[in-house]
Formats: C-alpha cells, sequence, structure tokens
C-alpha cells in the first residue's frame, strides 16, 4: 500500500492532508494598528464618542486591515486579536468585551466626564501572533443630549425600492428621521437603528418612492438628541 501526502497552503498555513497536522502561521512584524475611521482623532489620540449618563452606549473597535473602514461596514475577526486596557479607565458603566466576533465598548454610562484609556491590541496564536499596538481613546460622557452623528453614504435602488442610509453614532438608543434637504419631505420618518450589529454602525433602510426623481440629492438625517447630518444620495440603481 503506497501512502499518499498531499500538501496544501490555505492563506499561509501549511497543512498536511491525511496527518492532522498544521504548522503555525507566520508571525505578524508589525504591529496591529485600530480603525478609528468612525471616531473623532487630534493627532494620537481618538474620542470614540460622547456618550450621555442613562442612555445606551455601543462602539465596536477594529483592527484596521484594509482600505475599507469599518464605516462602510468591514469588521474583523475579534478572535483574531486579543485587547485590553493598560492605563486609564472606561466611564463608569461601560465594559470592554467580545460579545461575539468584534471587540465592543458597550453599556450604559453612570458619571458624567471624559475618560482616557489606552487599549492594547495583540495577535493571537491562531493567526501566529506578533507584537502588539497600542491606541489611546477618549470618551466624554454627557448628562444629556451629547452626540457626534456621521452619516456616510446614501443608496437607492429603484428596482426594490429601497433606500439605504449608513453612518456611525454610539448611542445606540436614538431615534431617527431622514429628509430632502431641498424641500425637507420626510422620507423615513424617527425610526431606531436598523443594523443588527450593537456596535455603534448605523444603517437606515426603507421603502420609499424615487426621493431625488431619478437623479442626485441630499439627503438630511436627524436624531433624537438634536444631531443632523447631510449626505448625498446618487441617482438611483437598477
Amino acid at each position: 500500500m503506497r501512502l499518499q501526502l498531499k500538501i496544501l497552503m490555505i492563506t499561509g498555513t501549511l497543512v498536511t492532508a491525511g496527518l492532522g497536522a498544521a504548522a503555525p502561521a507566520a508571525a505578524a512584524t508589525a504591529p496591529p494598528t485600530m480603525d478609528t475611521s468612525a471616531f473623532a482623532c487630534s493627532g494620537s489620540v481618538c474620542e470614540v464618542g460622547p456618550g450621555n449618563v442613562g442612555k445606551p452606549f455601543a462602539a465596536g473597535l477594529n483592527v484596521k486591515t484594509s482600505p475599507t473602514s469599518i464605516l462602510a461596514g468591514e469588521r474583523e475577526a475579534g478572535g483574531e486579536y486579543t485587547m485590553k486596557i493598560i492605563s486609564g479607565s472606561l466611564p463608569p458603566g461601560l465594559q470592554l468585551s467580545l460579545p461575539s466576533t468584534e471587540w465592543t465598548v458597550t453599556g450604559t454610562p453612570a458619571q458624567a466626564g471624559t475618560y482616557t484609556f489606552t487599549v492594547q491590541i495583540t495577535p493571537t496564536p491562531a493567526i501566529g501572533g506578533g507584537p502588539s499596538g497600542t491606541q489611546q481613546l477618549t470618551i466624554t460622557i454627557g448628562t444629556g443630549t451629547s452626540d457626534r452623528l456621521a452619516v456616510t453614504g446614501a443608496s437607492f435602488n429603484g428596482h426594490l425600492f429601497r433606500l439605504t442610509v449608513s453612518g456611525f453614532d454610539v448611542n445606540i438608543s436614538a431615534l431617527y428621521s431622514v429628509s430632502v434637504t431641498s424641500t425637507g419631505k420626510v422620507i423615513i420618518p424617527p425610526t431606531p437603528n436598523n443594523s443588527t450589529f450593537n456596535d455603534g454602525i448605523l444603517v437606515l433602510t426603507e421603502h420609499p418612492d424615487d426621493p431625488c426623481g431619478e437623479a442626485s440629492c441630499s439627503l438630511t438625517v436627524t436624531d433624537s438628541l438634536g444631531s443632523s447630518a447631510t449626505v448625498t444620495v446618487p441617482p438611483p440603481t437598477y
């Protein structure tokens, strides 16, 4: 009987079929960096998002692995990295955890103030390990309507009559409405975030008539905390 071994290379991991043995992936040579595209940064320090005492807060912390940002919906598999706070502290009532596939700061803030902390990001042995990276962050907690609404994209599918607006807001209990900027016509009445991820990524969807009449136009998104932002929706796609 002749024993045949097949050697496969899958995403950098050497696997010997039939033996079940696998060589570990090569260790990273550069420390990982956090994707801060959803945050407000000044130099190397980034504000995750202003929250409020007594109002649910959530913000995903992701590792930058490609030019695509988390504002466009990319989420890094949390199991590939560990994250921990090595200095400073989160606002009381918030915690950093890995509830599913994404490291997330979640909870209900209990005390107003500005809190500065540093997160250490370490690749796990599952992806070969390597040096750790760090990111200094701040979270400011207000007592009423502190908010920073970021709206980053919009599209209208003319075949499905579906309007989609995307963005980021850590105040996950807010309600959002969408109107045509030039006329004030309401397209989406006050509605909760439609995203299935509890991480601050904002997704609003509705099935209205074409809001711009086969053209491009500006939409205004307003939330129940008093923040607003505009976004351009291009002509419909079919």
